[in-house]
């Protein structure tokens, strides 16, 4: 791998400035997860204070920063702390995903109050488009839900209600939904007990369907769920 495919990672603090340089697409899978080892990501074992002019942090500014003299150890601390620089491609194809996990969030969670239904994807991708929401590449998606909904209400009839339902499942399922019902939902209250669980939840209007199709299909339809 050439030198000049190599992007930074910048960390600064008190003043002080440390860069390494990486692989960019190892770089990307060891943030996603999808590797673990990071010698597989950085490009050359050193800590700079300018990568961009070969200028190298001093022994003793690393000592004191990342509490190690070790260079790999600092250079994976500084890769958690610091700013990954992006090709152009890795962060298009970034921006992509999450404009689609944007969608399929506010399909989740929001709401059509004239039909008390969900919105379909599609037309919550029509309405960010004319909106013309800029999903942000490193911003995380919770950080951008509520800024999206402002943006798209012009375009768009939608509705953030909460609904609070009780739900009772035979304690044969009740283990391999309770986890769904965790995941998808607030439980407020929940009771085990010899004719099976009860949970008092609270969840985005739009997920209801959603979990009752799980719970349903789990249970094998042998589930009650009624509204509060």
């Amino acid at each position: 791998m050439d030198s000049d495919e190599a992007v930074t990672v910048q960390y600064e603090n008190d003043g002080r400035t440390f860069e390494i340089l990486v692989k960019p697409d190892e770089a990307l899978d060891y943030k996603r997860g999808d590797i673990d080892n990071f010698e597989r990501v950085i490009f050359v074992r050193e800590i700079f204070k300018d990568a961009a002019a070969a200028e190298k942090a001093s022994a003793e500014d690393i000592k004191d920063e990342f509490d190690t003299k070790n260079v790999l150890e600092a250079a994976e601390e500084l890769f958690d702390r610091g700013t990954l620089e992006l090709t152009t491609e890795q962060r298009n194809e970034i921006r992509e995903q999450k404009r689609k996990e944007l969608i399929n969030l506010i399909a989740r969670r929001a709401m059509n109050p004239q039909t008390n239904s969900p919105h379909p994807p599609k037309r919550i991708e029509n309405a960010i488009e004319e909106a013309g929401v800029q999903v942000e590449a490193m911003e995380p998606i919770e950080n951008q839900f509520e800024e999206t909904i402002e943006k798209i209400r012009p375009k768009l009839p939608i509705s953030l209600e909460e609904k609070e339902i009780a739900i009772k499942i035979p304690n044969e399922y009740a283990g391999k939904c309770y986890g769904k019902i965790k995941t998808m939902s607030t439980v407020l209250d929940e009771e085990w007990g010899d004719d099976g669980f009860m949970a008092r939840v609270k969840l985005p209007a739009g997920v209801k369907k959603e979990l009752e199709s799980e719970l349903n299909s789990v249970c094998h339809g042998d589930v009650e769920i009624r509204d509060l």
